[in-house]
C-alpha cells in the first residue's frame, strides 16, 4: 500500500502545486462539479420538505386513517366502541361533509362544509392549533370559517351567516319553504392547506345532519391509532368491518398525488444529473490538455519504473479528488441557499414567479426542505462516479501516445 503512496502525492500535486492554492483547471472543474451537486441537493431537499409537509398536512386535516362507504354509516356509541378495540386504533370521530350555500348579506358563496363532533374531534384532529381567532371548544356553538372565506367577507367572530341546504332542491319541487340555519361565526381557522383554507367551514355535526337530512347517520369516521403502526391498524379496522364499509390510511386516498410528487423528484434527479455530467465532460477535456502537456514527466515516470496502469491510476485519482472537492463544496453551498430560500424566493416573487405560486401550485405559503442522508449518498456516489468515468477518456489516449520515443527524442 505505501509503494502507491505516490500516486495520490502527484494526483494531488497536479491540482495544487506547491505555493499555489490550485490551479486555474482545478477550480474550474471543481466549479462545474459544485454548481452540479449544489443544483440537485437544493432540489431534492426542497422535494423531500414538500413531501414531508404535504404527507403532515393530509395526516393532520383527515387522521392517519378514514373509515368510508358510498352509503351512510351509523353514528353510535356501540360501534365506536367497536372500532376502537382494534389493535392500535387510540380514539375515532365521526365527520360529514357537504357543500352549502352561505349568504352574508348580498353576498353568496358555496363553501365546503365538515361537521365534526366537538367532543372528540380534538382526540384525532389537532384543530386547535389551526385556529386563528377563537376556541375549539366554543365549535358547538357555531361556526369556525377558513381564513381565506373570511378574509373575502370580511368576517369576524360575532357575525352570522345564513346556510342553505342543497336539500332545499327537493322541496322547492314539492312547493314547500325551507328556512335557511343562521349560524354565528365563532372562530376563524388557517391550516396552510390550500384546498382547505380557501372556502371551508367547519360546523358542529349535529349542525350539518340537520342540513342534510342525516339523521343520526354520517359519512365517515377518521381514525386516531399508533402512527408506526398505520397500515396494521387499517387491516385490523378492516378485518371486524362489514364488507360496507372500508378503511382507507391517508397513503391511499393521496397515492395519487403522492406519486405525481415521487415522479417529480426522480425526474429532477435525472435531469440535474445531467449538469454533473456536462461539468465532468468538461473536466475530461482539461486532463486530456494535462496528459499531453506533461508528456516529458510522465515518460520520466515510466523510466523509473511506473506502469502505464499506475500513470493511469495518477489521472483517474485526480478526476475522483476533484469530484470529492465539488461534493463537499456543493453541499456546502447548497446548504447556504437553503437556508435563505425564502428570502430568494421573496425576492423572486413578482419577477419570475406568481404572486401566490407556493399557494396556488403545493398549498403551501413557505418553500419546505427536508434533509435525507440518503439522496446526499445517491448524489456523492454518482458524482465521482461520473467524474471517475469522465477520466477514462484522457487514459485510454494516455496509452496511444509514444511517450517512451518523446523522451528520446527529447
Amino acid at each position: 500500500m505505501k509503494k502507491r503512496t505516490w500516486i495520490l502525492y502527484l494526483a494531488f500535486r497536479y491540482l495544487f502545486p506547491q505555493k499555489r492554492f490550485g490551479t486555474f483547471f482545478t477550480w474550474i472543474s471543481t466549479a462545474g462539479i459544485l454548481a452540479g451537486v449544489t443544483l440537485l441537493t437544493v432540489v431534492l431537499s426542497i422535494m423531500n420538505g414538500f413531501d414531508e409537509n404535504i404527507a403532515q398536512k393530509l395526516i393532520q386535516i383527515n387522521g392517519p386513517i378514514k373509515i368510508l362507504s358510498p352509503a351512510l354509516m351509523p353514528d353510535s356509541d356501540s360501534f365506536k366502541k367497536s372500532l376502537k378495540k382494534a389493535a392500535y386504533v387510540k380514539a375515532v370521530t365521526p365527520f360529514a361533509q357537504g357543500i352549502t350555500l352561505l349568504q352574508h348579506f348580498n353576498r353568496v358563496a358555496f363553501p365546503k362544509c365538515i361537521g365534526f363532533d366537538p367532543h372528540s374531534v380534538q382526540q384525532v384532529l389537532p384543530l386547535q392549533q389551526f385556529v386563528e381567532q377563537g376556541n375549539l371548544a366554543d365549535l358547538s356553538k357555531g361556526a369556525f370559517v377558513s381564513a381565506a372565506l373570511a378574509k373575502e367577507f370580511d368576517f369576524h367572530i360575532g357575525d352570522t351567516v345564513d346556510l342553505y341546504s342543497p336539500m332545499s332542491l327537493e322541496a322547492i319541487k314539492q312547493e314547500e319553504l325551507i328556512l335557511p340555519q343562521e349560524v354565528p361565526i365563532v372562530g376563524i381557522f388557517k391550516t396552510g392547506w390550500a384546498d382547505i383554507d380557501r372556502d371551508t367551514l367547519l360546523l358542529p355535526l349535529p349542525l350539518l345532519q340537520e342540513l342534510y337530512g342525516l339523521g343520526n347517520q354520517v359519512h365517515g369516521y377518521s381514525v386516531e391509532v399508533d402512527r408506526k403502526h398505520i397500515q396494521e391498524a387499517c387491516t385490523a379496522l378492516n378485518a371486524i368491518l362489514p364488507p360496507s364499509l372500508t378503511a382507507y390510511t391517508w397513503h391511499t386516498l393521496n397515492k395519487d398525488f403522492l406519486y405525481i410528487l415521487r415522479m417529480e423528484k426522480a425526474m429532477c434527479f435525472f435531469v440535474l444529473l445531467f449538469v454533473v455530467m456536462v461539468a465532468a465532460f468538461s473536466m475530461s477535456s482539461g486532463l486530456m490538455t494535462t496528459v499531453i502537456r506533461k508528456q516529458r514527466e510522465i515518460a520520466l515516470l515510466q523510466t523509473l519504473g511506473a506502469t502505464q496502469w499506475d500513470i493511469a491510476l495518477i489521472f483517474s485519482v485526480q478526476s475522483m479528488l476533484l469530484g470529492a472537492l465539488g461534493t463537499v463544496l456543493g453541499f456546502l453551498c447548497a446548504y447556504g441557499v437553503l437556508s435563505y430560500r425564502n428570502t430568494i424566493v421573496h425576492l423572486l416573487t413578482g419577477w419570475f414567479l406568481p404572486e401566490n405560486a407556493l399557494w396556488d401550485f403545493y398549498s403551501v405559503e413557505t418553500l419546505p426542505v427536508a434533509y435525507s442522508l440518503q439522496d446526499f449518498a445517491a448524489i456523492t456516489f454518482f458524482a465521482i462516479l461520473v467524474t471517475f468515468g469522465a477520466s477514462l477518456f484522457p487514459v485510454i489516449h494516455l496509452k496511444r501516445l509514444p511517450i517512451m520515443q518523446h523522451l528520446r527524442g527529447e
